[in-house]
């Protein structure tokens, strides 16, 4: 009896497995099934068609996102050059204005119309107010 035990056991022992079925040509994904279209008559396809969509719509929005970042991106180094034109251009300005305004050179300016700088100091006038007021 023990001799038919093993016989068993040794004919199972390889075989643990069922045998397997090829697969057919229907069910793989060849390049031909891609170039011809057939792989979307599946009906597997089908039922992964919203999400096979959900992913598209991903994509697309992941394209907008990195187009726009891009975009921001341009217009924030164009405002920087304008910024720092605008910031030399104050300087610039703010300088001539200081150098302008100096006693100095307005008494230059204002030399040929006869227009002389005081020499006496600027004095407070009080003005007494009237007790009917």
């Amino acid at each position: 009896m023990k001799a038919q035990i093993n016989n068993i056991l040794n004919r199972n022992k390889g075989n643990d497995n069922p045998p397997r079925e090829k697969k057919s040509s229907e069910n793989r994904f060849s390049l031909r099934s891609i170039i011809t279209g057939s792989f979307l008559e599946r009906e597997g396809l089908i039922k992964q068609l919203p999400f096979i969509l959900y992913i598209s719509l991903l994509l697309l929005i992941y394209i907008a996102n990195s187009y726009y970042g891009e975009r921001t991106i341009y217009e924030i180094e164009s405002n920087k050059s304008e910024l720092i034109e605008l910031r030399s251009e104050y300087i610039t300005a703010k300088s001539r204005l200081m150098t302008g305004t100096n006693l100095s050179k307005v008494s230059q300016k204002l030399k040929p119309m006869g227009i002389f700088p005081s020499h006496t100091p600027p004095r407070k006038i009080f003005v007494k107010k009237a007790e009917n007021e």
